[in-house]
């Protein structure tokens, strides 16, 4: 079988090297380095998307947008010069849901197949074959490119045969990270202003409830000086744009997402175009006037009493928890409401960057059928966040996230009681979304 891939950027690029040994490869690209690069390694090339789609059995595009596959497949040159009934397209793209399934519905007048196959881990992952691949469509298309999908990584993972869910599930996954990201962010720059290190903030997110992607990874990284995504931070925008626009079709409240998303559109119009995700270090610490890359400078910080480093420490670590539920009810409810099942919800979130302690705990139940309680008050949560709006008055830090969380939490102690177990406020998701959170929606086929 002989597979084509459109589109060999940093993450096009990574996938399609793993089809090297395992498949005869053609591939095309505007970037003729990268195509000079694929024939050395044995691929061949293809001048224009008709002449690979006739030469191919699967064609596969990774591309920025939605609006470039449509332009690959249906302009002139495109896939359809040379595509033909019974061959399979798979878009590899963090795509628009229904623009995806309206691109399939064309495709599937021509007799050919379509699948979404959207990944998420970032490119060392995609390197290493670790990414998680987020599939989902027809049965036919499924059977077709599921050997090639394992040839590119051991995370594979159909979450329906719906064409689009893979993506929408990737805008889900994408939005809950963003949002652990700047919480994450925010908070441990406020540490810093305080008088913590750097070191020792990580590793008390990381040993307890707090844990979660960001903290395992981009602080981790940080602290070795290393870069943990060399992702464009337009992207990362362009995603949570569309994830957002998912939470308005669907009727959504997502107050923590578009604080995320707000605080990214700042560093992105600050920093212009070329700006890595990797940046956030450098859009936080000038909101908050810390520089992460001199953290832990004795010059950098304020003097803090040894007996207050606990205390600080104690709440940075159950805010970043309160957000990490928080995301994940608002996320997860919005992915349900659109029709997403959440036994693959569970899994695919849980395999990467959307991944936290919270995120294990709440999907875990809710994919089980099962109420979710976390053990901990409301006022408890309440505790830890009216001190950090306190810290971040007294130090000058806007704690933007956090203090979203802080008053969906202020409003949840209204409404359940301050003593109430913070499980009780997935009920305030169901009503805002319309959707169960506490149910099973199905498995995929």
């Amino acid at each position: 079988m002989k597979i084509g891939y459109i589109g060999l950027g940093a993450m096009g690029g990574s996938l399609a090297r793993h089809l090297l040994n395992s498949h005869e490869l053609m591939v095309c690209d505007l970037n003729e380095r990268a195509v000079a690069d694929f024939v050395g390694m044995g691929a061949t090339a293809a001048s224009t998307g008709g002449e690979l789609a006739r030469a191919c059995d699967i064609v596969m595009l990774c591309l920025p947008r939605t609006s470039n596959v449509r332009e690959a497949i249906f302009s002139s040159g495109g896939l359809q010069d040379g595509i033909t009934a019974g061959k399979l397209v798979v878009d590899q793209t963090s795509g628009v849901p229904q623009e995806t399934a309206e691109i399939a519905s064309r495709l599937e007048k021509l007799g050919v197949l379509m699948l979404d196959a959207p990944v998420s881990g970032g490119i060392p992952a995609a390197q290493s074959g670790t990414v998680s691949i987020i599939a989902s469509g027809p049965d036919a298309a499924w059977e077709m490119a599921a050997p090639v999908l394992n040839a590119m990584s051991s995370k594979v993972f159909r979450c329906s045969d719906r064409i689009g869910d893979g993506q929408a599930l990737k805008l889900v996954n994408n939005a809950m990270g963003a949002c652990y990201r700047m919480v994450v962010l925010e908070l441990a720059a406020l540490g810093l202003k305080a008088g913590l290190s750097l070191g020792e903030i990580t590793e008390r997110l990381n040993a307890g409830d707090g844990a979660n992607f960001t903290t395992k990874k981009m602080l981790v990284a940080k602290l070795e000086g290393k870069a943990s995504t060399d992702f464009s931070l337009a992207l990362m925008v362009k995603d949570l744009n569309e994830a957002l626009e998912l939470g308005l079709q669907t009727k959504s409240p997502m107050h923590i997402t578009f604080a995320a998303r707000n605080i990214m559109q700042v560093g992105l119009n600050t920093l212009g175009g070329g700006a890595r995700l990797e940046d956030v270090f450098r859009i936080i610490g000038s909101l908050a006037g810390v520089d992460f890359d001199r953290a832990d400078a004795d010059s950098d910080v304020a003097a803090m009493p040894e007996k207050d480093r606990s205390s600080v420490l104690a709440s940075i670590e159950s805010a970043v928890d309160a957000c990490n539920h928080i995301a994940t009810f608002e996320c997860a409810a919005m992915g349900i409401k659109y029709g997403l099942m959440t036994k693959p919800m569970n899994e695919v979130l849980n395999s990467g960057s959307a991944w936290s302690l919270a995120s294990e705990r709440v999907l875990g139940s809710i994919s089980h059928g099962k109420p979710y309680r976390a053990g901990k008050t409301i006022e408890g949560m309440l505790e830890a966040l009216r001190n950090v709006a306190r810290l971040s008055a007294k130090y000058g830090v806007p704690a933007i996230v956090s203090n979203a969380v802080l008053a969906t939490f202020e409003s949840a102690s209204n409404e359940f009681g301050h003593q109430s177990d913070i499980g009780v406020m997935v009920s305030g998701f169901e009503r805002a979304k319309g959707q169960g959170l506490r149910l099973e929606s199905g498995s995929p086929k």
